[in-house]
């Protein structure tokens, strides 16, 4: 059956018909992302299919594996930028805790701002300027703090580098998944989300090498290092994603399409056929069928007026964005503020206990894509921020036991990852710490996994993008607030018990505000448009069929499109 262009205008039909190969060459493939001499007719001799049944046609194939290596590459990127700070706090020097907490805050803050501009600009102008755009503003933002003469033009060049991080989880996933055919949709999307893994735990190797000592010594691994070359460096995953996106990932041809630019679209597809391999692959004529259908209505209740054409669509935005605040404030708030509390209770080698705790995002990622289906993403999401909250709750328990032990007058000899036998209670107290530490980030993980999920198929296609950029950027402000609350808690001198208490709450009211979240096929209303043959459309809106995939929307929110 014939697809309704996802991302085209409502009542707009697309299709496809095709041409003799003009015979592209494999060493002209940039070529043919420009080219746009592809005749477009009034369609009359077409056979009506459209956009989304030639992508499938395609499959997927070489192109789809660079494409979904280079965008997650840009994801790990996020992902150093938003946990360096962390690792550069430990080694900046004392500060007060108001400045440690502005500095942890600013990349949030920026954050709030990308996260509500990017979306939107990403509908506007496309997906890939804007993934270049901001990926640009991670790469130079990285180096401008390396440079930064002051704590205050620190500040500043982090809350640069969070408008970058902000505006790019908008449209990157959708740049990635408006490329695939639907059964490859999850498979691809779940690799793509793996690599906020793959940074998480490349920064904290790095951090580790660069700003750590060796295991069990007070020796530097680097002695020369410092947090500036710490910071240069976390800015080229960002750069190198930069250069391979402008070199190999072209537009969307969905969103090309939905702009009326058919030249265009149909290229990107030739192109795509092309690096796959397909040598016989014919490039498409792509014709707009207007006759059958009324122009798109001006009035549409999808567009920017959702918050208040349905009144189920604002219960669905509002508990989303508790759940976001919630999930957000407790896992931001323990991440980047993780290597100051490993210190405070007398760890040797905090940063290799951050390898640790980055480490344990894989039993995360495990564990919700093992249960996903057979819990449903709602229940996962309610049981994983429960799990996470009674975490906390431990945690801050052996933190009663362990500062019942003088842990600070023995920080010189304490072991970094392991107990030793001559360290007794202490170390024992002290592994138990690391081990609590790295279970909550394995739960919160799966819980962001699962939110990525659930906030996808709340809402309906037409303003998925805007509206998960909304939730999400209303979500950076529980990352703020926890690093103004942490920061005042975390001392000096330390309420640990009460910093885990306080997180443990927020996280239990998240966990009671995914009940009043519905799917998006009760929030969305009918569209039937018929094709010139006088067939019946159907809406493609695959947000029930996500359940598989699993994603970090905290800093990458899915936007199937």
């Amino acid at each position: 059956m014939p697809l309704l262009d996802d991302h085209a205008d409502d009542d707009t039909e697309v299709s496809t018909s095709a041409t003799t190969s003009d015979g592209h060459g494999d060493d002209d493939e940039r070529s043919l992302l420009n080219e746009g001499n592809v005749d477009i007719n009034d369609g009359a001799d077409c056979n009506a299919t459209d956009v989304d049944t030639e992508v499938e046609s395609i499959g997927c194939g070489f192109f789809h594996h660079r494409m979904v290596i280079i965008l997650g590459l840009g994801n790990a990127a996020d992902a150093v930028e938003i946990l360096a700070m962390n690792y550069i706090l430990a080694d900046y020097g004392t500060i007060t805790s108001w400045e440690s907490s502005c500095l942890t805050a600013a990349v949030f803050a920026g954050m709030l701002v990308g996260g509500l501009v990017g979306g939107v600009m990403a509908d506007a102008y496309g997906r890939r300027p804007i993934v270049l755009l901001n990926l640009g503003i991670n790469a130079v933002s990285a180096l401008l703090s390396a440079l930064s003469p002051s704590l205050n033009w620190l500040i500043l060049f982090r809350c640069l580098a969070g408008i970058g991080v902000g505006g790019i989880v908008s449209c990157l996933f959708a740049l990635c998944v408006e490329h695939l055919p639907t059964s490859a949709r999850a498979r691809y999307i779940t690799i793509l989300c793996s690599f906020w893994m793959v940074g998480s735990i490349a920064t904290a190797a790095m951090a580790w090498v660069m700003l750590g000592n060796v295991v069990g010594t007070h020796t530097r691994i680097l002695p020369w290092a410092n947090w500036r070359h710490f910071a240069a460096c976390a800015g080229l995953p960002a750069l190198t994603s930069f250069l391979l996106t402008y070199c190999y990932v072209p537009e969307s041809p969905r969103f090309l399409a939905s702009q009326h630019q058919y030249a265009e679209a149909a290229s990107v597809l030739a192109r795509i056929a092309h690096v796959n391999g397909q040598r016989e692959y014919a490039t498409p004529c792509l014709t707009q069928s207007d006759k059958n259908h009324p122009q798109r209505r001006q009035d549409d209740p999808y567009r920017m007026q959702w918050f208040v054409a349905s009144s189920r669509l604002r219960k669905v935005a509002l508990c989303l964005i508790v759940t976001s605040f919630a999930l957000s404030f407790g896992s931001y708030g323990i991440s980047t503020w993780i290597t100051k509390l490993f210190v405070s209770i007398g760890l040797l080698n905090p940063y290799a206990n951050a390898f640790l705790y980055a480490g344990a995002n894989l039993p995360g990622n495990l564990l919700s894509y093992l249960v996903v289906d057979a819990w449903g993403p709602s229940v996962l999401l309610k049981i994983a921020l429960v799990g996470a909250a009674a975490t906390a709750l431990l945690f801050s328990f052996q933190l009663i036991d362990t500062d019942s032990t003088p842990l600070r007058s023995t920080a010189s000899s304490a072991s970094s990852i392991t107990p030793t036998t001559t360290q007794g209670h202490h170390d024992s107290s002290r592994a138990v710490v690391v081990l609590l530490a790295c279970v909550f980030n394995a739960i919160t993980t799966a819980a962001w996994n699962a939110f990525g999920v659930v906030s996808t198929n709340a809402f309906p296609l037409p303003v998925r993008v805007t509206a998960m950029s909304v939730v999400s950027s209303m979500g950076r402000l529980g990352a703020i607030a926890a690093q103004f609350v942490n920061g005042f808690l975390i001392g000096p001198p330390p309420h640990l018990m009460t910093l885990l208490v306080v997180t443990a709450s927020v996280l239990l009211i998240g966990a009671a505000a995914v009940g009043g979240v519905t799917p998006a096929s009760t929030t969305s209303l009918p569209r039937k448009p018929k094709t010139a043959s006088g067939r019946i459309l159907r809406d493609t809106d695959d947000s029930t069929n996500l359940s598989s995939v699993v994603v970090r929307s905290s800093h990458m929110n899915v936007q199937d499109e």
